[in-house]
């Protein structure tokens, strides 16, 4: 049954993550707890050379697990094909505190291993030859590590009922916490049977297409979940619950074409009368985002979520593990599954990737949905959030602690300004998003580098993106500008002076700005490209000026420290005051008449405001403790002139 989005019922939702930005957002904030990852190594690829010597094409996992413990009894059989000259050794990684009861090759061959902490290797009684199809099968048990959330792979919780559950959250190294592993991003597995016994009164959720649910022993049922779309292994997921199940098929724009919408929900009618219209939001977020990124890459499955306590949101292959019902949140972790999922980040360095744009996500749902004022509130709010500290890059320089591996600064919010930006860039969405197309299209089911998508977007946009990429992604910092401003006439000019926030990394930004000329007969926006530390810009403006704003639809990462009407300095400089210094009154000649005079004291104070009649204009000192002054000429702290009390 199709399901109508009520947008009017989100409004409340939308609002108050709006104003919760400024802190974090709560997918952003899922990941970010200090120190390291236990046991973790610096880790771009694999922990062992020999994990390398296998590409894995199926994986059968096999669970009997219940929704009260975390202990696991479980069997995982791994095919892979040989990918080096030979191979006489199999390396995975398993937790030490799991206990492997028999690890068989092909079948027949039962093997033993060693282990350095969670790095197990299994000496082969046959040698293997390069393009060998093989399989491991190893039987385990045990009680993986404790803890709750991120970072922690298998845990027990107790949600809203009260809810027992246990589910999985892998990302980034967890998968050894619960099944014998390869953690590699560049071998993704080609498919994934998942197979779990729970007691009869849970559900079982996971990746992919449900297969069947079949009785098991007394009192017990079998799960049996498929999935045929290469995956990454932190993207394959459990979650076991006394769920209620809500699905439905939604059908694509433009297309007969349809797609099984699936959620496991608390068992309750509450959750769905508070928040279903949420959830089923979704199928309407699935074509959007289909209609800029590509169709959904796992259409021909399912997508949906299992609810559960986790504190945000974890994109698992077509079923994400969430714990907010806040339809930013949702956007979010469907954006993952074009970014993060269908393409995944080469390597660690480039997390970036996924948790950028789906951040990004974020601002295109409120822009579509809510319109440009709440998109444009949040950007300002991530903006400033990235401004916060004067450097840093998206790029990740240390994957081994998770404060760097999920900055919410750098990672999640820059890299959502990078996304922004290069659609500034393009000036052309169509373009914009066929690029973005393109980079899904060129690396579909497999995995990309930040280099890769220059590549997909310089070609798509037809421009050579290397300027950008150097100053955006690999480098840190953003310009600062002072701007100064005068128009004679019809005539304007306007000059930015930049200097950046981090010079040793980039000293000059190169980059297309908007300067908003504003007057109260109407404004207008042009748009430059600042490629230069001085540069002015001439333009024809009709109508008296005010002011200028630079890049008033804050587009880009930058600041503006000061804005000076370079007439008002102009006429400053033609004053004339005496005596001076005075012990009373001063006298200002020159003054163009009507202009605003404000006297300050060297902190800032005001004591005294005014406006010159255009002959000599009387500047009250008397009362006025001995010391120095400044009186500021037309605009606020420009055109100042130090004024002496004695």
């Amino acid at each position: 049954m199709k399901r109508v989005l009520s947008l009017l019922a989100l409004l409340p939702f939308c609002s108050a993550l709006l104003a919760q930005d400024a802190q974090h957002h709560p997918c952003a904030e899922k990941r970010i707890n200090s120190g390291t990852i236990p046991h973790l190594l610096a880790k771009s690829t694999n922990l062992v050379p020999e994990e390398d010597y296998y590409d894995i094409k199926h994986l059968a996992l096999n669970f009997r697990l219940t929704d009260t413990s975390i202990y696991v009894q479980g069997d995982a059989k791994t095919t892979a094909q040989v990918v080096v000259p030979t191979m006489s050794v199999y390396a995975f990684e398993l937790d030490s505190m799991l206990t492997i009861d028999s690890i068989i090759l092909n079948g027949q061959y039962h093997l033993t291993s060693t282990n350095v902490g969670y790095i197990r290797h299994a000496n082969l009684p046959v040698t293997l030859q390069q393009g060998d199809m093989f399989d491991v099968h190893i039987y385990y048990n045990g009680t993986p590590p404790t803890g709750t959330g991120f970072f922690t792979g298998i845990m027990h919780s107790t949600g809203a009922g009260p809810t027992d559950m246990v589910y999985t959250v892998s990302d980034p190294y967890a998968t050894k916490d619960w099944w014998p592993a390869k953690q590699s991003l560049q071998d993704k597995i080609d498919s994934v049977d998942m197979r779990v016994t729970v007691p009869e009164y849970c559900k079982a959720g996971s990746n992919g297409l449900l297969q069947s649910v079949t009785p098991a022993d007394a009192g017990h049922v079998l799960y049996h979940w498929k999935t045929r779309y290469p995956i990454d292994y932190y993207l394959i997921s459990l979650a076991i619950a006394r769920y209620s199940e809500k699905q439905w098929y939604m059908h694509f724009d433009n297309s007969t074409d349809s797609m099984l919408i699936q959620n496991y929900f608390y068992d309750s009618t509450n959750f769905v009368t508070n928040y279903g219209a949420n959830f089923d939001s979704v199928e309407h977020m699935v074509n959007y985002f289909s209609s800029l990124f590509g169709r959904y890459p796992f259409w021909e499955e399912k997508y949906g979520h299992c609810f559960t306590t986790l504190g945000g949101g974890m994109e698992h292959q077509t079923m994400t593990t969430i714990g907010v019902t806040d339809t930013r949140t949702i956007a979010h972790e469907l954006c993952h599954q074009w970014f993060g999922d269908n393409v995944t980040y080469n390597q660690w360095e480039d997390v970036w990737l996924s948790e950028g744009f789906a951040t990004y996500a974020e601002q295109l749902f409120l822009e579509h949905w809510w319109g440009d004022a709440p998109m444009k509130t949040l950007r300002t709010q991530q903006y400033n959030n990235v401004m916060s500290q004067l450097g840093g890059t998206v790029i990740v320089t240390d994957t081994t602690t998770i404060t760097s591996l999920f900055n919410t600064r750098l990672v999640y919010r820059k890299g959502a300004a990078v996304a922004h930006m290069l659609r500034f860039v393009a000036n052309n969405d169509s373009l914009y998003f066929a690029g973005l197309r393109n980079f899904q299209a060129a690396h579909a089911y497999g995995m990309a580098t930040s280099n890769d998508l220059k590549n997909a977007m310089a070609a798509t946009l037809n421009t050579n993106l290397d300027t950008f990429f150097n100053q955006w992604v690999y480098g840190e910092g953003y310009p600062r500008y002072t701007v100064g401003w005068s128009q004679a006439g019809p005539d304007v000019v306007v000059t930015l002076n930049q200097t950046t926030s981090m010079q040793t990394s980039v000293p000059l930004f190169h980059t297309p700005l908007e300067i908003k000329l504003k007057s109260p007969m109407g404004d207008t926006i042009v748009r430059v490209y600042n490629h230069q530390p001085q540069q002015s810009y001439q333009f024809t403006f009709s109508n008296w000026m005010n002011g200028v704003e630079i890049d008033p639809n804050n587009h880009i990462l930058d600041k503006v420290l000061s804005t000076t009407n370079i007439n008002d300095v102009a006429a400053a400089a033609k004053v004339r005051i005496a005596p001076n210094p005075t012990t009373g009154e001063w006298q200002a000649e020159g003054l163009e008449p009507g202009q605003k005079l404000v006297l300050t004291d060297m902190a800032g104070r005001t004591v005294w405001t005014g406006k010159s009649n255009g002959h000599a204009t009387i500047i009250p000192g008397s009362g006025l403790p001995a010391g120095n002054y400044l009186l500021q000429v037309g605009d606020i702290n420009k055109g100042t002139i130090q004024l002496t009390r004695l």
